[in-house]
């Protein structure tokens, strides 16, 4: 999906969006009841927790850091799930959030790769996607992030 912004061998080699500290755990994916019946009969050991009508990952704290990995980052070759992955996850660095009750697309200010790119290609991107980041948002309103006035607002939601 956001392949037009980002390659998927950037994102590999990267992985940022995959490492989260205490701090930025509300950023964990949202993982769909139907995702995680596929995940798990793929990875019947992996954990969840339950958020509204959907699941985050359960991951664990690295033991020396204030760090905590995806459960489904390989860290040689990205992510397990390939095209399967949650939806927060195939929209990166973009994020859906309320503001004010109005729903609008950000852009995450610490996507390193993305800071290399025009504002226009991400404008554009964005207005590409924003029909199906909306219809999701409306299918699922888990994903739907708190806003953080260090995300920049890309699109807002008309009313």
């Amino acid at each position: 999906m956001i392949g037009k912004l980002l390659s998927k061998e950037e994102c590999a080699k990267c992985q940022i969006c995959c490492s989260f500290d205490s701090t930025d755990l509300w950023e964990t994916p949202v993982v769909t009841p139907e995702l995680k019946i596929r995940i798990l009969d793929d990875y019947p050991e992996m954990k969840f927790i339950t958020k509204g009508d959907s699941f985050l990952f359960r991951m664990e704290k690295e033991p020396d850091a204030d760090l905590y990995y995806c459960s489904v980052l390989d860290h040689k070759k990205g992510c397990v799930l390939g095209d399967e992955k949650p939806f927060d996850c195939k929209i990166w660095p973009f994020r859906i959030m309320d503001f004010e009750g109005k729903r609008v697309i950000t852009l995450s200010p610490v996507c390193p790769v993305v800071k290399t790119r025009p504002l226009d290609e991400i404008c554009k991107v964005a207005r590409e996607l924003a029909p199906m980041i909306y219809a999701e948002a409306d299918k699922n309103p888990d994903i739907v992030k708190k806003y953080l006035p260090n995300y920049p607002v890309i699109i807002s939601q008309k009313p």
